[in-house]
């Protein structure tokens, strides 16, 4: 009898320290409902408004009056997030438990805003040699930051909107010439 090949481990990485935590629970649970469970093995990792990682036992989808559902965050356990024990794989300790630990083959970001998709995370999975799916560190930065964004289009001759960009001393110095700019 032949023996099936092994389903890569996703991690789902979720929620996040931003702004827009509650819209990458909504993004994570479509992202779920899109991967295909014969050929992946779903492991959703939830990253509190702290910044805290908690595993949880299973994708669990549930309403939201919002968003009209969500990937559920339940903060369970103390993980301790390790890339050193297996070549090019993350692993999650979970503290409170004997010996509880979870493996993924790849991670999957579904993260939105600041410390998520804005190179940051980006940059750790990359220092700890761990492959993610999305756009690498500088893509990420880019395109967070409208003004390079905007500018690098420019120069590499595609079309962009008119726009001013404005940092917080420059508005708390001039407000009101800064609003009558066309």
């Amino acid at each position: 009898m032949q023996q099936e090949p092994a389903k890569i481990k996703i991690g789902v990485l979720y929620g996040g320290r931003s702004g827009e935590h509650d819209v990458s629970l909504c993004s994570a649970a479509s992202a779920v409902l899109a991967l295909n469970t014969e050929k992946y093995e779903i492991i959703a990792i939830g990253i509190d408004r702290d910044g805290k990682w908690y595993v949880q036992d299973k994708p669990d989808i549930v309403p939201h009056k919002d968003f009209g559902k969500v990937l559920s965050l339940k903060k369970r356990g103390m993980w301790l997030v390790n890339h050193f024990e297996q070549e090019n794989k993350l692993s999650l300790y979970n503290l409170e438990s004997n010996g509880e630990k979870v493996t993924v083959d790849i991670v999957f970001p579904v993260l939105h805003g600041t410390f998520c998709e804005d190179g940051t995370l980006q940059g750790l999975l990359e220092l700890a040699m761990v492959p993610y799916v999305g756009a690498d560190v500088i893509g990420s930065a880019v395109g967070m930051d409208k003004d390079v964004a905007k500018r690098l289009l420019h120069e590499a001759g595609i079309p962009v909107v008119p726009s001013l960009t404005v940092n917080r001393q420059q508005w708390q110095n001039n407000q009101q010439s800064i609003m009558e700019t066309p």
